[in-house]
């Protein structure tokens, strides 16, 4: 089969943490359900099931042994050897993911060992993102001669994970622990957790190795609160719905491959952008002492990943259009946000990924030194669709952030606030910031729908 760009004509911790209470298990289940659904309804596929027909062999009956084998019998496979140009490596990965055309090892294996090489791939891409800190994501192609090299490669790293030791109780060592898969023809997903003198450190890796056919994709990312299976369960969820579109995309490399990769979800020409002269900057208007900058396209918008690290990926979360806004003081800084994504499914799924991150985060309690605390708040007067959390002191320091989510059709409003903040002010903050908000969702509504 011919090797031309069949995409052409087709178009995005370190915390040490408890287990959860049953009543935020319980929920994290609900608000994972409707997450599910949420991206199913924009047509995410998360597993491809590539199933490839075999005729029945043809027995002869009666005296007549000799009958002709039926010429619609299956010919030698011919397998796509490079990747296409337009693959969507990328789809779902954060902004400012860096493609190239060679893979680039970054992480170690199960338990420390080898990991995944992709020697004797035939052709590679890889793409790599940084947060510039710590954060790091990856996800690579590889492509080999047939499905039994594919195999064989995803077979290798597997047999890794069956040589692992237990974590020694002298110096720094890693335990990997497998979790459970079913995308593509085969898969395969672990998780590294380090550990210094026989205790978790909480930093962790998981991985994600699926084939389908002759080609095989990896996805790595690290994360914190790896002490937490809620966290680890969450991060395995969310490296899978990210690589959906992706791993649905490699039904070009089956024995039998699909005659047109599935469309881009969220690519329709209707989708909602925000409306010129949007006041995002309602009811903030610098004074003598501040100062604004916004709002803008791109201006900074706001940063969940000080809450805890089970935030870092779930904002914005590709959206179809942006628009950010910053007043800074003294001793504050409030910033608002607004994303649009191509429905409100969509959005609601973006929004259901912040709560589900932010029940891990809180349910941890704090930092293990017992300084930095998180609390998902419920304020009166709070909008439906919306989810509030703060960042505090809880040694009565003072200093933090309160944060509140709210979507109103395919558009989310996220906005956090910095300031002095102490267990005792937290509650009227975030009444204060209902308040403020309030100017800004009216004019979602009359722009969005309710």
């Amino acid at each position: 089969m011919p090797d031309d760009d069949v995409f052409a004509t087709y178009k995005d911790l370190g915390v040490s943490v408890h287990p959860l209470p049953a009543s935020e298990v319980r929920r994290r289940g609900d608000r994972m359900r409707r997450r599910r659904t949420a991206l199913a309804t924009v047509g995410i596929v998360a597993a491809v099931g590539v199933l490839v027909a075999t005729p029945l062999a043809l027995v002869a009956g009666g005296d007549d042994s000799s009958r002709p084998i039926d010429p619609a019998a299956p010919s030698t496979v011919e397998w796509r050897t490079t990747v296409p140009d337009d693959f969507p490596l990328a789809s779902g990965m954060p902004d400012g993911a860096e493609r190239s055309a060679d893979y680039a090892q970054q992480v170690v294996g199960p338990c420390g060992g080898p990991g995944f090489t992709a020697e004797g791939a035939l052709d590679t891409e890889d793409v790599i993102w940084t947060d510039g800190v710590e954060a790091s994501e990856q996800r690579a192609l590889a492509v080999y001669a047939d499905d039994t090299a594919a195999a064989a490669a995803l077979d290798d790293v597997r047999e890794q994970l069956g040589a692992c030791e237990e974590p020694s109780e002298r110096g720094d060592s890693i335990a990997a622990a497998e979790q459970p898969s079913d995308l593509g023809e085969e898969s395969f997903v672990f998780v590294n957790e380090w550990y210094a003198a026989g205790e978790p450190t909480g930093e962790a890796h998981v991985n994600q190795l699926v084939r389908v056919g002759n080609a095989v994709l990896y996805d790595n990312a690290n994360f914190g609160g790896a002490g937490d299976p809620a966290v680890v369960d969450l991060t395995v969820a969310q490296t899978r719905e990210d690589s959906a579109y992706a791993v649905s995309s490699m039904c070009v490399f089956a024995a039998d491959p699909c005659s047109e990769p599935p469309a881009e979800p969220g690519t329709t020409e209707d989708a909602p952008s925000i409306p010129a002269g949007f006041a995002l900057d309602a009811g903030l208007a610098p004074d003598g002492d501040s100062q604004a900058v916004g709002p803008s396209a791109d201006g900074d918008g706001v940063d969940l990943s000080s809450m805890c690290d089970t935030l870092s990926s779930t904002w914005p979360a590709a959206p179809v259009d942006r628009l950010a806004y910053a007043l800074s003081g003294p001793e504050s800084l409030r910033v608002r946000e607004l994303a649009t994504y191509p429905s409100p499914e969509r959005a609601a799924g973006v929004l259901a990924g912040v709560q589900d991150a932010v029940a891990a985060c809180t349910a941890a309690g704090g930092t293990s030194d017992g300084a930095t605390a998180w609390t998902e708040l419920e304020p009166d007067g709070a909008p439906p669709d919306s989810v509030t959390f703060a960042q505090y002191q809880s040694d009565g320091g003072i200093g933090g952030v309160v944060y509140q989510l709210t979507r109103v059709g395919p558009a989310v409003l996220a906005t956090s606030w910095a300031a002095e903040w102490s267990m005792r002010t937290l509650e009227p903050g975030v009444a204060d910031l209902t308040a403020e908000n309030a100017p800004v969702v009216e004019q979602m509504v009359a722009a969005f729908g309710d």
